[in-house]
């Protein structure tokens, strides 16, 4: 398989994750399942592969390890960050560089549409007029299975009426919170604030709500974790945040889809009103 080739299967299998797991999750869990992934897709592939540093003829093992080597020729670095900076391409390319390899994907999944962190990064690689050593925009591949996870922002009615109840009270309840502390505190003294208000209001709380994560029938050793699940029906996202982007919906999404719940509430507190910073994230009918 030629290595453009095999950096379009690559792509199709990251969408394939992205789409189960959604963003958020712990880097090791997309770093599993996308290896799982590709060996399900005929592909070999290496997980932490050491790259020693060769220093004046002397090899050393400095603690270099690759996240992903498929079919040892396209190095992938998982990322599941806020936004990838420029350290992260340029460690990639001295892992290029000191394993002799000349093309990577760079995969920050902690996006809404995963084609937003997909960067291809090469060094000195030619192939059908392609040349030079840098970053290349991914958005000339299109992967086969690169439809757009089924998200669904909506303030459409979740049809779970005791979740629609509860929703309704939670939102009362943070309005009031916000009202006592007003914006610009952390997002941690606004959840226990809202938990507070809550139990005053005689609401069953659970906090940090783990959420076991499996890919295709492989168990991954990581966890997520839902901030608040409030009546054991309605996950909760408090936050405080510049502004509210797809992926913080997408993750919450995610997160109802991991749970079975049909309805969660992302409230940013960092507005002037609250009603400014409230989404509702509403699992949809037909997504898996």
């Amino acid at each position: 398989m030629r290595p453009n080739e095999l950096t379009h299967e690559i792509i199709g299998a990251a969408i394939e994750v992205h789409r189960e797991l959604g963003p958020g999750k712990p880097e090791p869990a997309y770093e599993r399942a996308l290896s799982h992934e590709l060996t399900l897709r005929g592909l070999v592939t290496r997980v932490q592969k050491p790259v020693p540093v060769v220093y004046k003829g002397v090899k050393l093992e400095c603690g270099f390890r690759l996240d992903v080597l498929v079919c040892n020729t396209v190095v992938i670095e998982v990322k599941s960050v806020e936004g990838v900076l420029p350290v992260h391409r340029a460690q990639t390319l001295t892992y290029l560089e000191l394993g002799g390899w000349k093309l990577a994907l760079l995969l920050n999944f902690n996006v809404a549409i995963l084609r937003e962190g997909i960067e291809r990064l090469v060094l000195g690689f030619e192939e059908q007029g392609e040349s030079g050593a840098g970053a290349h925009n991914p958005s000339r591949f299109t992967a086969r299975n690169a439809n757009p996870a089924p998200y669904l922002y909506s303030a459409l009615d979740s049809g779970d009426r005791e979740a629609e109840t509860l929703a309704r009270e939670i939102i009362v309840s943070a309005i009031e919170v916000h009202r006592e502390l007003g914006p610009g505190l952390l997002p941690s003294a606004y959840e226990a604030c809202l938990c507070h208000e809550l139990h005053l209001r005689n609401m069953t709380i659970e906090r940090k709500r783990p959420l076991a994560l499996s890919y295709k029938g492989a168990q991954l050793a990581e966890l997520d974790e839902v901030d608040l699940l409030v009546g054991g029906r309605v996950a909760v996202s408090p936050c405080a945040l510049t502004e509210v982007q797809p992926v913080h919906e997408a993750r919450l999404l995610s997160q109802l889809r991991l749970g079975g719940w049909k309805l969660g509430l992302l409230l940013n507190f960092n507005v002037v009103a609250l009603r400014d910073g409230l989404r509702r994230v509403v699992m949809s009918g037909n997504a898996k």
